[in-house]
């Protein structure tokens, strides 16, 4: 029997790692001997680099010192493959990297994930696979675009240093001192969220909070982003509007997008790309996949939506186990799941998540094996 284990992480508690292994074991307690694959899965954001290293062969960590949100130093990888790259944001920005009495998002900046980007460049590589979940700038890329060369300057033709604070005061963008190399690679954004770069659902009102924004601070990035907006449109000449994804990542995808011309793609679907998944299903019998908590948000691009069609392409069953099943997923059984299990019934304090995790993932893999 051929089962294909590709399980998102079950974040906070289980790494995608340590949820493939655990039900592999129970299918070889269960099943016997078999041809089981296990595939790490992420979809753009933290583990992302992880997942690639681990499901993709004949990548090269290559690691940096660079600048943290804050402008402090830190060691930083991105991945090479020949004339490959993969960069994930929250490798250099992360929110993890800011310690929560720090957490301003005027404050931050995503220059360290520019130099990134130009250290792959500098490797070599002109294909670049860049995540942008999980990060702590709301600076609409502007850090990550002075690392590259950019300029934004003031009305008074003063640069900016490229933080949240200073999206109001963007007149001008000067491309003149950009890499020249930049023009000859392509940049594909692994972007599992869909909001537009300004309003209700837009870049700062949707994720600021999370990184440390009170209402004054909201309205006040909020109002920087209109005018960054309007800059980029008059830097472009396209009308960026309600196009899905440049909200991602405090805005850094509207950068990628307008000033590298980056392509806004599915992240589990890159991955799913580079691993080869397509060949991988050939003769399968199973896939099993899961999450964290499989909810109306899991249609939204996330892992298991991702596998979910490339499994009903194949015919293949897709049996879903994740910690906790919340409202609206039945769409996914339309779109090609299976099955749908739950670790836990009903949602629990997270300490007592983490503490019985393993033992509940064993219990519901063996009852999904069982079926």
């Amino acid at each position: 029997m051929k089962i294909i284990f590709a399980s998102d992480s079950f974040k906070g508690s289980l790494t995608s790692h340590q949820v493939n292994s655990i039900e592999m074991s129970v299918a070889e307690a269960v099943l016997g001997s078999g041809d089981y694959i296990a595939l790490e899965m992420a979809d753009g954001g933290e583990g992302t680099l992880a997942a690639i290293e681990r499901s993709v062969p004949g990548y090269l960590r290559v690691t940096r010192n660079v600048k943290n949100p804050l402008g402090n130093s830190v060691n930083a990888a991105f991945l090479l493959r020949g004339s490959e790259a993969v960069v994930e944001m929250a490798e250099a920005s992360g929110l993890t990297l800011v310690p929560e009495k720090e957490r301003n998002p005027l404050n931050t900046s995503s220059y360290g994930t520019g130099e990134l980007i130009r250290e792959a460049v500098l490797s070599g590589a002109r294909t670049i696979y860049i995540g942008i979940g999980g990060s702590a700038p709301n600076d609409g890329g502007m850090g990550a675009m002075r690392a590259l060369g950019y300029r934004f300057l003031t009305a008074d033709g003063m640069e900016l240093e490229g933080c949240g604070r200073d999206l109001s005061q963007v007149a001008q963008i000067d491309d003149t001192a950009a890499m020249a190399a930049l023009k000859d690679c392509d940049f594909h954004i692994m972007c599992d969220v869909t909001n537009p770069l300004i309003g209700p659902a837009g870049a700062t009102y949707t994720f600021g909070p999370q990184k440390g924004a009170d209402k004054e601070i909201l309205e006040e990035l909020e109002s920087g982003m209109k005018n960054y907006q309007t800059m980029l449109e008059h830097y472009s000449g396209i009308e960026l509007g309600q196009i899905a994804g440049l909200g991602a990542a405090g805005g850094l995808g509207a950068a990628l997008y307008v000033m590298l011309n980056g392509q806004l793609q599915s992240g589990v679907d890159v991955l799913l790309n580079l691993a080869d998944f397509e060949a991988m299903l050939e003769g399968a019998d199973a896939v099993i996949s899961g999450e964290g908590k499989t909810d109306w948000q899991t249609l939204n691009g996330k892992v298991v939506c991702g596998i979910a069609k490339r499994c009903r392409s194949h015919n293949i069953p897709l049996h879903v186990i994740s910690g906790y099943i919340g409202e609206g997923v039945e769409e996914l059984y339309e779109l090609g799941v299976t099955t749908m299990t739950a670790c836990v019934e009903e949602e629990l304090p997270m300490e007592e998540i983490i503490a019985g995790a393993e033992e509940r993932l064993r219990k519901a893999t063996l009852k999904v094996l069982q079926i």
